[in-house]
């Protein structure tokens, strides 16, 4: 074989490495901007249950919008099943009422059979007191007014607020506790004591914001009436499109549903 054939198959092995490693790179990058774009920006969810109708119904795929309210870690450290009690976040604004979010569900620990994510409306902020009637919010107190037993967080509702200390006994406890040992604490009760990682307290001064969430179809949501509020850290985003709508029911596409926008 002449110098020349050498030369020229050299080059050729040259220009096919080059072209293997560009592609490489390329594909390389490109999956690592969708890890970027899917644990920061964009995620996508399909909505379970009836809870958000007529607003969003049973199969809806939604397009969720990460950065909504800010940027940041999630509250789950992705891959991982390591759970943040105070992730890193930069928030560009508050989550404000009547808008939709998307959150982790933060208590198993009671109702281990739930999804990990759920979607509601809020209805109530940080620091607000509501007076919550069966699937009504009222802006006065009616009487009487009792929470049902299976609703804990129903009648006369205090949201807790960053910054805000409220006081601890043991007839109060149950209904902080969830959102205590959400801040990362271990909470007993021993002796007619309230104690925080094994401190005897009388209060406690909330960490993080907390909001009263609601379905719209109300008769059939599980929400904040039976387990409480939603920590500022545990919200993902906010639903931002519906890329298409299949019924769970029926198996049959809802094509008018493709690319609605939530209200």
């Amino acid at each position: 074989m002449s110098q020349t054939a050498t030369t020229t198959e050299n080059s050729r092995a040259r220009t096919w490495r080059h072209y293997l490693l560009g592609w490489i790179v390329l594909g390389g990058v490109s999956i690592g901007l969708a890890i970027v774009l899917r644990v920061f920006a964009l995620g996508i969810y399909v909505i379970p249950t009836s809870s958000m109708e007529p607003t969003l119904m049973a199969g809806d795929v939604v397009l969720v919008s990460k950065i909504r309210y800010g940027i940041g870690l999630p509250p789950v450290v992705p891959f991982t099943d390591i759970v943040l009690t105070s992730p890193v976040r930069w928030w560009w604004r508050k989550p404000k009422r009547g808008e939709i979010i998307v959150f982790r569900f933060a208590y198993h620990a009671q109702f281990p059979s739930e999804p990990d994510y759920f979607v509601k409306r809020i209805v109530g902020m940080p620091g607000d007191t509501l007076w919550v009637v069966g699937d009504s919010v009222l802006s006065r107190p009616p009487r009487p007014l009792r929470p049902l037993p299976t609703q804990q967080y129903t009648g006369r509702v205090i949201i807790p607020a960053a910054g805000m200390t409220v006081p601890l006994s043991v007839s109060t406890i149950p209904y902080w506790r969830p959102f205590i040992e959400r801040e990362g604490n271990q909470v007993e009760v021993t002796r007619n004591l309230v104690l925080i990682n094994h401190q005897s307290r009388a209060e406690y001064t909330f960490e993080q914001d907390y909001y009263y969430v609601l379905g719209d179809n109300r008769k059939r949501s599980f929400d904040s009436r039976w387990w409480g509020f939603v920590s500022a850290v545990d919200i993902v985003g906010s639903p931002a499109l519906v890329l298409w709508s299949k019924s769970p029911v029926l198996g049959t596409m809802r094509w008018e549903r493709t690319l609605v926008v939530p209200q």
